[in-house]
């Protein structure tokens, strides 16, 4: 996705809501005290509702979302941000352009997509033909620990 496709998609906090909310209805939300799907949405307090317990779940609740006071666009500018480049960017980075002042809040999002992130390449395996543009693979010998030999002691002459 380009940056001007994501002003489109992806204009207000209402529109990230919503795209969240779909995203999660398909993946299932499932209830903290009991473990049951059955739920319904109260569309007043944007909350699920299990029924069978009457738990109020938030959007946010069984995600990386959770416990975090930062908007939902931000985290959405966050996720684009840091999947549009190769290199990536820093926490540091991430709050400038973001134009947030607090520090903390940036680095546990930051921090939390990352680990996200990995956990989802960790699902998938490359198989077959594999085409890299660029990459680094370090020598076996440099991964490996060695031992060192004992000093070889030269032949004795034999006694006679």
């Amino acid at each position: 996705m380009y940056i001007f496709s994501f002003g489109v998609h992806f204009t207000d906090e209402k529109s990230c809501r919503l795209h969240f909310k779909e995203q999660r209805d398909k993946e299932g939300v499932v209830c903290n005290r009991c473990g049951s799907t059955d739920h319904y949405w109260l569309k007043n307090k944007w909350n699920y509702q299990c029924k069978s317990y009457k738990v109020r779940l938030s959007l946010r609740s069984g995600t990386i979302l959770k416990s975090s006071k930062l908007s939902f666009m931000t985290w959405y500018k966050a996720i684009f941000l840091m999947s549009a480049t190769k290199k990536g960017f820093s926490s540091k980075e991430i709050q400038r352009q973001l134009g947030l002042k607090r520090y903390e809040p940036v680095w546990a999002m930051v921090h939390k997509l990352r680990t996200a992130m990995g956990q989802r390449d960790g699902r998938y395996t490359l198989e077959g033909m594999i085409e890299m543009d660029e990459g680094y693979l370090p020598s076996r010998q440099a991964n490996t620990i060695t031992k060192p030999k004992k000093p070889v002691e030269a032949a004795k002459p034999r006694p006679m």
